[in-house]
């Protein structure tokens, strides 16, 4: 390790020949020395420097003021550098009161070694600048918090004020931090609504983990409260893989390089880390942290086990699990089956459904149930596979439903569109299943008169 910075070293001794033959140590470092023949000179000098003194190098015995006592005064003049002590006799009282008192860190026995003493020196100017950065890491660490720590509190504070304001006076406290929370869940969902007009792809795969994990927690009876945790947790929970390429996201953990798992192993730490600024999210950290802990102890990234797993990260694994391995099936049912072997060592068994999207469904749900135990919770797979299926169900009985195209002058509030809305060139607008107010209307009406969606709206009926 090269040093960083130009230091400033004090060179201390009464005798001209020992400052000399310290010099000519130093000759060819980038050091600038200053060199003093007493204790009283060297304190001067220390107080004086523009600059400050990285090491000190000073003889224990000399007149008027020992080494030791010269050391107990520098260092509340420089409590930062580095303390040598210098000396020819074997003093074993004066060396430790020297260490004692002065706090040296280093002593040093006449005659020297140059080569040894200019690594002892350099050495020891490494730990110095060590120490600095990371002070000064840790004093910008700290700032940063102090900044966010203002800054959210100034905005929980006019949100307070803009809810207040809003709610009845009788509102009580509690319905008020509900409010709040649920405020702040709103905006997240803001946030990855734009990022699936963006990345629809993307957007999708995060929105379909995170509203799976939230009605298999509600299924397993989570307060209000964690199911907005839970949520937020599935919109976030791969926030750690920005590093990861597009294709290795697409890829198995088993199909990564080497790289690439080191990087993936790594991901539920930093999305953790990511969220710890703020502390609304701190259970919402632990969720992702723990969404790869396998139930039998052999996930990452700390080997948990069973209960130990926090329930949302349990559930969160599968419900993010499950929706990965949907993505991956391929398209022919030959090499579905030769997928779904290669995962089980099952051989394919015949289905009802010859339709591809039952086919995988129906197969990813068994690849869930052959992992269960090991893998992941057997109650939370028993619980997926039910909210899962009841969905599918309830997805049958809409298609039968009527959806019809109005004309956009004719829509009104409280109609549900009946299927995705996007622009012209194929962003979307609005997901099947919202519902129109007056704000939606407005902004709808704007982007037909300007062209960038059609005249008619699917509504269902």
């Amino acid at each position: 390790m090269s040093l960083k910075h130009d230091h400033v070293l004090l060179l201390v001794d009464d005798e001209p020949s020992i400052l000399n033959a310290l010099q000519r140590v130093f000759r060819r470092e980038k050091f600038s020395l200053l060199l003093a023949n007493s204790g009283e000179q060297a304190l001067r000098l220390l107080s004086e420097s523009e600059r400050p003194v990285s090491l000190i190098i000073s003889d224990q015995r000399m007149p008027q003021m020992s080494g030791a006592e010269f050391f107990e005064k520098a260092k509340d003049i420089a409590p930062e550098a580095v303390r040598f002590l210098l000396t020819g006799y074997s003093d074993v009282q004066e060396i430790i009161r020297a260490v004692n008192k002065g706090e040296i860190h280093r002593y040093l026995t006449k005659p020297w070694d140059d080569e040894a003493l200019l690594i002892e020196v350099r050495q020891a100017l490494e730990a110095y600048e060590l120490r600095l950065e990371n002070r000064l890491l840790a004093d910008m660490v700290r700032q940063k918090n102090v900044e966010l720590t203002t800054l959210m509190q100034e905005l929980e504070h006019k949100v307070a004020e803009r809810t207040h304001e809003l709610q009845e006076k009788s509102l009580e406290l509690e319905q008020a931090n509900l409010s709040l929370e649920r405020g702040f869940v709103d905006t997240f969902r803001l946030m990855f609504s734009l990022i699936e007009t963006i990345n629809p792809k993307l957007g999708s795969y995060l929105s379909f983990v995170s509203q799976l994990s939230r009605k298999m927690g509600a299924a397993l009876q989570m307060d209000p409260i964690e199911l907005e945790h839970l949520e937020m947790a599935g919109l976030l929970h791969d926030a750690g893989l920005l590093g990861l390429s597009k294709q290795a996201f697409e890829k198995a953990y088993e199909e990564l390089s080497d790289a690439e798992k080191a990087l993936y192993r790594q991901h539920p730490i930093i999305g953790q880390i990511c969220l710890q600024p703020v502390p609304k999210l701190d259970i919402v950290g632990v969720y992702i942290l723990y969404h790869h802990e396998n139930f039998d102890g052999s996930g990452f990234p700390e080997k948990l086990k069973g209960e130990d797993i926090p329930l949302g990260a349990r559930i969160l694994h599968a419900a993010a699990d499950y929706a990965h391995l949907l993505r991956r099936w391929p398209e022919s049912i030959a090499d579905i089956k030769t997928m779904y072997y290669g995962m089980t060592g099952e051989s394919f068994i015949k289905l009802q459904s010859d339709k591809r999207e039952d086919i995988i469904v129906d197969l990813t749900q068994r690849v869930m149930l052959f992992r269960s135990g090991t893998v992941y919770d057997p109650q939370i797979v028993k619980k997926l596979i039910e909210v899962v299926n009841a969905e599918r169900q309830q997805h049958l009985q809409k298609r039968s439903e009527t959806i019809v195209d109005i004309r956009i002058k004719f829509i009104k509030e409280g109609m549900v569109i009946g299927k995705d809305i996007r622009t012209k060139d194929g962003r979307l607008l609005l997901a099947r299943e919202a519902v129109l107010n007056k704000t939606l209307i407005g902004a709808i009406r704007k982007l037909a008169a300007d062209g960038f969606i059609g005249e008619t709206i699917p509504i269902r009926m």
